[in-house]
């Protein structure tokens, strides 16, 4: 699949950046599927069930930067048999999850 990247910034106020990432938070956590915005361009992305996180938080000066990452692969690759048994004592098998590309669609 060839790359696709969307980037925008812009000033929002500390109550409307706290209205998306709880928007996000409640799309992550009511399913797989996630609908991102902005600028009047749209994408669903399907999340995997389990997802790398990075937090990022950068003081200098009179500036501070959080920089919040989540990523994950769509094809996640197969577990080796001995690390299968290290990891079924302490974490339970996951389901299977149909995994979909990410659709670029234009806001109504």
């Amino acid at each position: 699949m060839p790359k696709l990247e969307i980037k925008r910034k812009s000033e929002l106020s500390r109550k409307e950046v706290s209205d998306r990432l709880i928007a996000l938070g409640h799309a992550l956590a009511g399913g797989s599927e996630v609908e991102m915005g902005s600028g009047g361009d749209s994408i669903e992305i399907v999340v995997a069930d389990r997802v790398q996180w990075e937090l990022e938080i950068e003081v200098d000066g009179d500036e501070i930067e959080i920089e919040i990452e989540i990523s994950w692969r769509d094809d996640p690759p197969a577990e080796s048999a001995s690390e299968s048994q290290s990891h079924s004592a302490t974490t339970p098998p996951a389901k299977a999850v149909r995994r979909g590309r990410p659709r670029k669609s234009a806001a109504k």
